[in-house]
């Protein structure tokens, strides 16, 4: 029983106290504990009673000092924030000569020296020059001939090996998509669709325009332009559209002069235009050659990345190429542009294409 002299809040008072004691303790275990562990006990402790000698403590500061060897103690980890890396190839072309190759070495042999870079971006663009069909090829006749036609078709057996390689979509706004007019279209998508391959783009402006992919919360938008037709408006349209929707919108113009190594004064101002309408980067493909590239307001512009993989080899100039690599982060606008860096490619007869 508590008499009037004896205050009734000496107890929590004690019990604070005790705790911190026991506080006291385990921080000394950790740290001169560890080292008695470490070297032994002393040859002699002096002062015992001011260890323990707790008549003038003051509470309140060493709770506070407490407090504070608390948090510092606790390291602070700061993770990278993601990334999002996103390849882009120019012209690909599996008809006549690749069609050969691809018969008779397997299709994937005819990308083997891409895959491992294709592998290690999360997303891996290319420009697919021609259909996808089941129809025979007037390129490459049965008996081995090679003709001059024009018209493409690729075999059905190509589509695996465009998935193994790590390409995530193909763009078909391109002149040569439709040689097998709507039909060969549908088909096209219809294999794609078979092993996961995305696409985007027409061969006349009109509809499946863009493609949208969300990447580590990263929401990203490729836009096709078939420049060889009308329709320059709808692209313009649709590239607004998505950059108002907070999408760090890619173009990929397929235009300019087939063989030219100079952008033409419309392909300049077209670029400005899709910029002016939001796109953070412009990718073009079509002159089977490289042009040359800019930085227009922070944008960078590729007017002609060149063949990916072709059957082309009476110039240099043909048989040269790049691969756009483009590194996003996130930050409070939504995604914007880190890095750009270029890989160089090259034709070769006998492995389709090789890395420089």
């Amino acid at each position: 029983m508590y008499g009037e002299s004896e205050p009734r809040n000496k107890l929590p008072v004690f019990a604070v106290v005790i705790a911190m004691i026991f506080g006291a303790g385990s921080i000394w275990l950790w740290t001169d504990g560890l080292q008695v562990a470490i070297n032994g006990l002393p040859e002699k402790i002096t002062n015992t009673a001011s260890v323990f000698d707790t008549t003038n403590i003051d509470i309140e500061s060493a709770l506070t000092n407490t407090s504070k060897f608390i948090r510092s103690a606790v390291p602070t980890i700061k993770l990278p924030s993601p990334t999002v890396t996103i390849l882009i190839g120019g012209d690909v072309m599996l008809d006549r000569k690749m069609r050969q190759m691809g018969t008779k070495k397997g299709y994937d042999y005819l990308f083997s020296s891409l895959t491992p870079l294709f592998k290690t971006a999360d997303i891996a663009i290319v420009n697919l020059e021609g259909p996808i069909t089941s129809y025979p090829s007037k390129t490459l006749l049965s008996n081995g001939t090679l003709t001059k036609s024009l018209t493409f078709t690729f075999s059905p057996k190509s589509v695996g090996a465009i998935s193994t390689a790590g390409i995530t979509a193909v763009s078909l706004a391109n002149n040569h998509t439709n040689n097998f007019g709507t039909i060969g279209l549908k088909e096209t998508k219809n294999w794609l669709q078979t092993v996961g391959v995305d696409w985007f783009g027409s061969p006349t402006n009109t509809a499946s325009t863009s493609l949208t992919i969300t990447s580590k919360g990263m929401r990203i938008a490729f836009v096709g332009y078939a420049g060889t037709v009308s329709g320059i408006d709808e692209v313009m349209a649709e590239t607004r559209r998505l950059s108002t929707l907070g999408y760090f919108v890619i173009v990929m113009p397929h235009w300019g002069e087939e063989y030219a190594t100079t952008p033409t004064v419309k392909m300049r101002s077209y670029a400005k235009s899709f910029i002016a309408a939001g796109a953070k980067a412009v990718i073009g493909s079509h002159p089977h050659v490289l042009m040359s590239d800019e930085m227009i307001a922070g944008v960078p512009v590729y007017y002609s990345i060149g063949n990916l993989l072709f059957d082309q080899y009476f110039s240099e100039a043909v048989m040269n190429g790049e691969i756009v690599s483009l590194t996003l982060s996130n930050g409070p606008a939504g995604p914007s542009l880190d890095k750009v860096i270029t890989y160089g490619t090259r034709l070769d007869k006998t492995k389709g294409v090789v890395l420089k």
